[in-house]
């Protein structure tokens, strides 16, 4: 680019001593250079700020079932008594969205590179959507257990595209504060989640009533 320019003022310059003969050369000498913008200077921010807007409420969104779950945990083992569920069964629910996202991160990191993002996202956030409602409203053990590890496993690929995202588009001098935003966001997407649901359970509401919120 500097190049560039340097060769546009020599350019100038040489236009306009080529007319020194001529009645106006003394103005045209006069003439101010001004370098060309650079095309990022004349981009809206406005597009930059919506995308990060809806990035960090779709990781709320994400982030909603890991505060809804622990909250919930009595409620899913008495909701329905033919369903026997062991201690350590409960816990292996409420922790395989961890795995899932886990497990995933590094896919995602790969899957991002062969395949469109617009493309993983549609799908990623149509498969959280499907499984979180599968999850709510189908107290069948291994349903159950299958959507929590698909879940954790979209929230990975939100939080694999997202810092990528920030890292390319994000201003420098702002850099760091996006990237802070995204933890904020699942924080307190996580905190709506234990509120809701405890809130309900405690209201006697079943499990479910956090999911059908969400």
């Amino acid at each position: 680019n500097r190049r560039a320019v340097e060769a546009a003022r020599q350019a100038h310059d040489g236009a306009v001593g080529g007319v020194a003969g001529t009645p106006g050369a003394a103005t045209l000498r006069r003439r101010p250079w001004v370098a060309p913008r650079e095309p990022e200077d004349m981009e809206s921010p406005l597009p930059s700020v919506a995308i990060l807007v809806f990035c960090q409420l779709v990781q709320m969104f994400m982030s909603y079932d890991g505060g809804a779950t622990p909250a919930s945990i009595d409620k899913i083992q008495d909701q329905n008594p033919a369903i026997h569920w062991s201690q350590a069964e409960l816990g292996l629910l409420g922790s395989l969205d961890k795995f899932g996202m886990t497990i995933s991160s590094v896919l995602w990191g790969r899957a991002l590179q062969v395949v469109p993002a617009k493309l993983l996202m549609v799908l990623g956030l149509g498969v959280n959507a499907a499984t979180t409602f599968t999850f709510g409203n189908v107290p069948v053990k291994a349903l159950m257990f299958v959507s929590k590890f698909l879940m954790g496993m979209t929230q990975g690929l939100q939080c694999v595209w997202g810092t990528c995202w920030v890292l390319t588009h994000a201003p420098i001098d702002s850099r760091t504060v996006w990237l802070g935003l995204g933890a904020i966001s699942a924080g307190v997407g996580n905190g709506i989640g234990t509120a809701v649901a405890g809130f309900g359970t405690s209201q006697g509401l079943p499990y479910a009533f956090a999911w059908q919120v969400e």
